[in-house]
């Protein structure tokens, strides 16, 4: 089999690419998916009337493409919400971002950041994520939330990492407003609101843009690319092509080429996996979307309430939870009842509120920006390219991303190659 555009990978970006490749009438491509369904980690499963995502799935918009687009797709199934968004730390329930609402905090810990923010160092080019925070917010807030949450989150301390990826992610809110009374200050950050699909999760998007697929091929993993030859092998079956777009983790696709210079870049490139625990609980919880959990007694970094992101994803009077936790936690009896009486701790949900929990590992979550990655990925890039390869997507470009970007860059990707092959 022979086409003109291959796509790896039927989440988002491959799915986006395929959509807008046949909006232009170029027909002449195959997506391979070696799952079952489409949607990548953007799929949702249905239990005993609750949905549950992949982690956590909302769609940051800021495009008018992408909102009409989307609007075009799930009509009247997509709705909007303000973020309700907290941070259990030092004792207290406070707003997000840390660094905007330090009235929360108790009166010595604030003063101190205060402190330390108005006589943050000036450095003019920061080489470390520890670096850019100093200069952003100073070693108080540095010390109290972004270091420890941060390296929860990574597993890297933020001195090991570059700041690439942090300036649309990290709100910066000026003096003035860390010095603000005790008032939530909304609107700070990328992620100030969101979308979200009434019914069917995430996965109601990914089912909407596969409808509009043509060709796709489930049960297809790629188990090898022959740069030279232009063809992948998909199931021990044979498929060429004359350009490729791919959304499969790019370590990975390096290692599949059999290419030893390129199986060299692969073994530079790390990736932060994840656990994530589930939990259907017996009674209604609405107090936010999720809370950031610095503090080294709370095993996760995370908790996300998904019943909160639609009326539609629990049973009335229920909810549902996911708690994000290190890749090596123990998916046990003990390492779920530790969780459990840390969220009881917060007044989140008890023991006794659980009608059901399940566990799901993702291997491929944070892309770690170690000092190397930039270079790395560039000099990838540029072999895959002058093979024919584009790569899209969260783990195709091995960044940090959100689901808007991937969409824009498979249609990026499909535009571009349109043009190419008229």
């Amino acid at each position: 089999m022979r086409v003109n555009t291959l796509i790896l990978g039927a989440g988002v970006t491959g799915l986006s690419a395929a959509f807008h490749l046949q909006q232009k009438g170029d027909t002449d491509y195959l997506v391979l998916e070696k799952s079952s369904a489409p949607g990548g980690l953007c799929k949702s499963r249905h239990i005993k009337g609750f949905t549950f995502d992949q982690s956590g799935h909302l769609l940051h918009l800021h495009e008018d493409y992408t909102l009409q687009t989307f609007k075009q797709l799930l009509g009247a199934n997509l709705h909007r919400l303000p973020r309700r968004a907290v941070i259990f730390t030092q004792g207290v329930q406070m707003p997000f971002p840390f660094q905007a609402h330090l009235a929360y905090l108790p009166p010595a810990i604030r003063q101190e950041c205060l402190q330390k923010a108005r006589t943050a160092p000036l450095i003019a080019h920061p080489k470390t994520f520890k670096d850019w925070c100093l200069t952003a917010f100073g070693e108080g807030i540095y010390q109290y939330f972004l270091r420890p949450y941060n390296t929860k989150l990574w597993g890297v301390d933020p001195a090991e990492m570059t700041a690439d990826w942090c300036g649309q992610f990290i709100p910066r809110p000026n003096l003035a407003q860390m010095e603000a009374a005790q008032t939530e200050q909304p609107g700070l950050g990328y992620n100030a609101y969101f979308y979200y699909p009434l019914k069917g999760g995430c996965q109601a998007l990914t089912d909407a843009l596969a409808a509009q697929v043509s060709n796709l091929r489930l049960n297809a993993p790629v188990t090898r690319v022959d740069l030279q030859n232009r063809t992948v092998w998909a199931d021990n079956t044979p498929v060429s092509y004359r350009r490729l777009i791919s959304t499969v983790p790019l370590a990975k696709l390096l290692k599949m080429t059999g290419n030893p210079a390129l199986e060299n870049l692969a073994g530079q490139l790390e990736c932060r996996g994840i656990t994530v625990l589930n939990i259907a609980a017996k009674k209604p919880f609405d107090a936010f979307h999720w809370a950031y959990c610095p503090d080294e007694e709370d095993p996760f970094f995370r908790v996300g309430v998904q019943s909160a992101f639609s009326p539609h994803a629990a049973p009335e009077g229920s909810s549902s939870f996911y708690v994000e936790l290190p890749p090596q936690y123990p998916q046990t009896p003990q390492g779920l009842s530790r969780v459990l009486s840390r969220l009881a701790q917060k007044g989140i949900i008890e023991e006794k509120d659980v009608l059901f929990s399940f566990w799901q590992t993702l291997p491929y979550a944070y892309v770690i920006y170690r000092p190397n990655r930039a270079q790395t990925v560039a000099q990838a890039t540029r072999l895959l390219q002058e093979n024919g390869v584009y790569l899209a997507g969260r783990y195709g470009r091995w960044e940090y991303s959100f689901i808007e970007r991937g969409f824009l860059q498979g249609r990026v990707c499909a535009l571009a190659l349109t043009k190419d092959l008229a």
